[in-house]
C-alpha cells in the first residue's frame, strides 16, 4: 500500500490521512474479485478504521467517480472503473485539492523554502500521476487481505444445546411441582 513516509500532518507536499485511507480502501476494493462488492463493514475492518469514517470517505469516492455502490442484498461498494486507470494523483485531487501557489508579481524574491517545496510538490504530482491503484493490488494479495469465505459467514460457532431444567415460572406454582413426583420432573 502506500508507503507511510508521504503521510504527514498537513504539510501541502505530503499526502493527508484522508487520502491515504481512500488510497488504501481503492487498493482493497481493487482486490476482490471482478463483479464482487464490499459493504462498509468489511471495508473498515480490512483497513482499520470506524465504519462511520469509511461511510464518509466512500461517499466523497462515489461523488468523484472512483466507487460505485450497489443497493439491497448482496450489495456494497465496487470500483467504478479500472484500478490499472485510477492514480493516486487523481485522489489526492479529488478528495484534498491543494491551493494554488500564490503568485508573486513585481521584484519581490521568492524564498528557498518556498521554491524547493514548489518543486518537492512537482515531483510528488508526477509520481502520484504515474503510480496507479493498480500497481499495488499484486503487493497487496501477496499479504493475502483476510476475506470472508462465504458471503454470510459471521464466524460464529453453533453453540451447544444447553441444559436447561423444568422449572415452576413463578412462587405461587413452586408448592405444586415440589408435590409432584420427582420422576414427571423433566430435565
Amino acid at each position: 500500500m502506500i508507503d507511510s513516509a508521504l503521510r504527514s500532518g498537513g504539510h501541502p507536499c505530503m499526502l493527508s490521512k484522508k487520502v491515504f485511507h481512500a488510497v488504501n480502501a481503492l487498493v482493497v476494493m481493487a482486490c476482490l474479485p471482478v463483479g464482487s462488492t464490499i459493504t462498509t463493514a468489511d471495508l473498515a475492518a480490512q483497513v482499520g478504521l470506524s465504519v462511520s469514517y469509511v461511510e464518509s470517505l466512500l461517499k466523497a469516492l462515489r461523488e468523484h467517480g472512483f466507487v460505485r455502490a450497489t443497493r439491497g442484498p448482496g450489495g456494497g461498494y465496487d470500483l467504478a472503473r479500472s484500478a490499472d486507470s485510477m492514480s493516486v494523483w487523481s485522489v489526492v485531487t479529488a478528495l484534498d485539492p491543494y491551493p494554488e501557489p500564490p503568485v508573486l508579481q513585481g521584484e519581490l524574491q521568492i524564498d528557498l523554502e518556498q521554491a524547493l517545496g514548489q518543486s518537492l510538490e512537482r515531483e510528488l504530482q508526477a509520481f502520484l500521476s504515474e503510480t496507479f491503484i493498480g500497481d499495488h493490488v499484486s503487493e497487496t494479495l501477496s499479504t493475502s487481505l483476510p476475506r470472508k469465505a462465504k458471503v454470510w459467514d459471521f464466524g460464529f460457532k453453533p453453540m451447544a444445546p444447553q441444559w436447561r431444567p423444568e422449572a415452576p415460572n413463578s412462587v405461587f406454582q413452586l408448592s405444586q411441582f415440589m408435590a409432584a413426583p420427582a420422576s414427571t420432573w423433566r430435565a
